[in-house]
């Protein structure tokens, strides 16, 4: 499938990008799912991504926001089953035992939720190429909490195709091959100075956390550097690939290249922690 249109570059506006967050939240929200769940935050980054390249396709406008709110929904129903508590967490009342329960179904509700949309406009192809994603992303999961890593760049290497695999499918079936170049290292970098954030403020990731047993790091100290170790090798690369980005994506090139510019200095984080 190929129906994107080269010759025209079309921006993604932040309007545009807050009435699909609007869509996205209206089809996720359940109260009572809401009362208990730790519901995760929509993810800005593959939603402005996704948006600009489908922005770039001849598809009828209705479509393109369908396809948008079914990946968002994919992708939440994939987060939230990631901040499901693991089996040994120790349960402390009824309230702990029932929003680990409903975090589990409150993923299968979202998971269903896409089936759903895409049913409504029949999509098939597009539902073989979101449940292929999800098989395939959550083979990497398994590798990510069970295999035992001798390297820490080893680890973020699966980390990184986990993060990346359900934009670049998209990307993929929509005929823009030029994202997948740089895609799964500006969103790995992201996802890392996220987690590194939360470690810093907290002591603590849970994402990252339920992972991290798995990874061959000494302790916070250790797994901060190689974090940042990882991001400025990968910002680097971003860098050097961005000049030669086609002039169509031009909306995710001027995005990127902002998030890097405003992003903390690389340097100075590894001044500070070395």
């Amino acid at each position: 499938m190929d129906e994107r249109v080269q010759v025209v570059v079309l921006q993604t506006s932040s309007m545009e990008i807050s009435h699909l967050k609007a869509l996205i939240n209206q089809k996720m929200y359940y109260a009572y799912i809401e009362q208990y769940v730790q519901t995760p935050q929509l993810d800005d980054d593959k939603l402005y991504i996704l948006t600009s390249i489908l922005n770039n396709t001849a598809l009828p406008e209705s479509k393109k926001e369908h396809y948008i709110v079914t990946a968002m929904l994919v992708q939440m129903a994939l987060d939230t089953h990631d901040l499901v508590p693991n089996s040994n967490d120790f349960v402390h009342t009824d309230h702990d035992e029932k929003s680990k329960q409903l975090s589990v179904l409150a993923g299968d509700y979202y998971s269903g939720l896409y089936y759903l949309i895409l049913s409504e406009i029949e999509e098939v192809k597009m539902t073989q190429v979101l449940a292929t994603a999800i098989t395939d992303i959550n083979e990497y999961k398994m590798q990510l909490y069970y295999k035992d890593f001798d390297s820490f760049d080893t680890f973020i290497q699966v980390f990184k195709k986990l993060e990346s695999l359900l934009i670049t499918r998209i990307a993929a079936f929509v005929g823009e091959k030029t994202i997948s170049g740089i895609t799964p290292e500006w969103l790995m970098t992201r996802r890392l100075e996220a987690a590194k954030n939360r470690i810093t403020q907290s002591g603590f990731d849970k994402v990252f956390g339920s992972w991290s047993e798995q990874i061959p790091v000494s302790d916070h100290h250790d797994a901060l550097y190689a974090m940042n170790t990882f991001i400025r090798k990968e910002t680097l690369l971003i860098e050097k690939r961005l000049p030669h980005f086609p002039a169509h994506l031009s909306a995710i090139k001027s995005y990127i290249k902002g998030t890097i510019e405003t992003a903390p200095s690389n340097k100075s984080s590894l001044a500070e922690e070395g």
